[in-house]
């Protein structure tokens, strides 16, 4: 790949792509860290390598058939072009038509027959096949004089594009196919005549041949299923009007019993329920997901709220702790049903620092616990706050006060936007009901 990859640098480097600073903002997603002028020429080297290397493929392909078009083995100067062996079928050739030495027509379709025999060598077939058949159709059996198992009726030679329709004799004893009747039973054995009509083209023949056809060789147990099957079908006969239908007590000698065969209720049970135990254990992890989005949705509902009231009571005179502190005792003493998850994160916080951990540690692992960039930016302001001091901590609480109410009323909005899409489905439902209760009493009534 290295010569294409040295051509897509060749052109990238006259034609440099228009969405490269998308394609840089995405790189630097999927590959933290690492460069993004890198990633981008990497990305577009390999994809545009790769197009090259498939377009010099084609090209090359293109040429290879070009060739083998202009020198193809027809004789054309000869006026004549070569066909297709017997039973190959016809082929259609694109000939460019010259008059005078000028050119008259371009793509002329001819089709090409076959290559035909003549009436010997097509007799010659006839007798061949004819000779061949006597054998074919045997399968399984030995001789034509004593055939117990189906025979093997080909429609078609083996060697020659001979079409062949068969007539049976005696269908009490074959079928068209040449299977034995299950019915037939005579042991001192019947001559069947058998037929093969011959066809190629127009021209026909037929061939004749005599098997004797005995009853057809069975195993033990095929012969006990078929004695249970007839004696079914006898025993039904003969008690067709009364109310309960008799089975036959034994068969070609074998005494016979019967039980109603079990259901395979328990198996679509247990095939059900270990489908619905995979799913369950599947979809939970799905539940989970949809859980922490949940989850994370409800603290950014939450953050506005936190953040103004901290700003509040900070600027009011509190320090972070007290007011840190008030927010989560107030949730715990007015709170009664439903659960905030930021707010219980505090209350964790809290009893954390009550219990000697440094308030910047507690504040950091506050954010870190969230999992929301939102809280994880607060943890790290407060802590700073113990660090570094107050100065210049009330305006930054303020702006991001303006902030998470910006970006909530963005949320609903967008939210709205999802809700009025989805309601579009039930209106273009209702539509197609309205239309149809308007449209079919009109064509009803054209039709009276």
């Amino acid at each position: 790949m290295r010569i294409f990859y040295a051509m897509a640098g060749l052109l990238l480097r006259y034609f440099p792509p228009k969405e490269a600073e998308s394609v840089r903002e995405k790189q630097l997603m999927m590959h933290p860290g690492g460069s993004g002028s890198r990633l981008t020429r990497d990305y577009y080297m390999k994809k545009l390598s790769v197009a090259i290397a498939v377009m010099s493929a084609g090209v090359l392909l293109s040429f290879i058939i070009l060739i083998s078009d202009l020198f193809r083995p027809e004789d054309i100067e000869g006026y004549s072009i070569e066909r297709n062996g017997y039973g190959e079928g016809d082929r259609a050739v694109s000939l460019d038509l010259y008059a005078d030495g000028e050119l008259l027509e371009r793509g002329r379709q001819i089709i090409v027959s076959e290559k035909h025999y003549k009436e010997d060598d097509i007799q010659a077939a006839f007798l061949k096949t004819a000779q061949d058949l006597d054998e074919a159709i045997l399968g399984e059996n030995i001789s034509p004089d004593h055939i117990d198992r189906d025979l093997v009726l080909p429609d078609r030679s083996a060697d020659y594009p001979i079409d062949i329709e068969w007539l049976v004799g005696d269908r009490d004893v074959l079928d068209m196919n040449g299977h034995i009747q299950e019915d037939y039973r005579d042991p001192a054995g019947r001559e069947v005549k058998l037929t093969a009509m011959m066809s190629y083209g127009e021209t026909e023949a037929e061939h004749s041949l005599y098997v004797k056809v005995y009853p057809k060789y069975r195993t033990p147990e095929d012969t006990l299923s078929y004695e249970i099957t007839r004696g079914i079908s006898e025993t039904d006969a003969l008690s067709v009007s009364e109310d309960r239908q008799r089975l036959p007590s034994e068969a070609a000698g074998h005494e016979l019993m019967y039980r109603y065969s079990l259901p395979h209720t328990w198996l679509y049970v247990l095939l059900i329920s270990s489908l619905a135990a995979f799913a369950i254990y599947i979809g939970r992890d799905h539940d989970l997901s949809r859980e922490v989005a949940e989850r994370e949705r409800a603290m950014m509902l939450d953050y506005p709220e936190i953040v103004s009231k901290l700003t509040l009571l900070i600027g009011a005179g509190m320090t972070v702790r007290a007011a840190f502190e008030k927010i989560a005792v107030d949730y715990r003493e007015q709170h009664r049903e439903g659960i905030s998850f930021a707010h219980e994160e505090m209350l964790v916080t809290l009893h954390r620092m009550k219990s000697g951990v440094s308030e910047p540690e507690a504040y950091l692992d506050f954010g870190k616990r969230c999992a929301v960039k939102r809280y994880v930016k607060l943890g790290a302001l407060l802590a700073q706050n113990i660090r570094k001091g107050s100065a210049g901590m009330l305006p930054e609480l303020e702006r991001e006060v303006r902030d998470a109410f910006e970006e909530r009323k963005a949320k609903a909005r967008k939210s709205g936007e999802i809700a009025s899409t989805k309601l579009l489905i039930p209106m273009a439902l209702m539509l197609g009901v309205v239309m149809f209760i308007v449209i079919v009493p009109a064509f009803m009534s054209f039709n009276l």
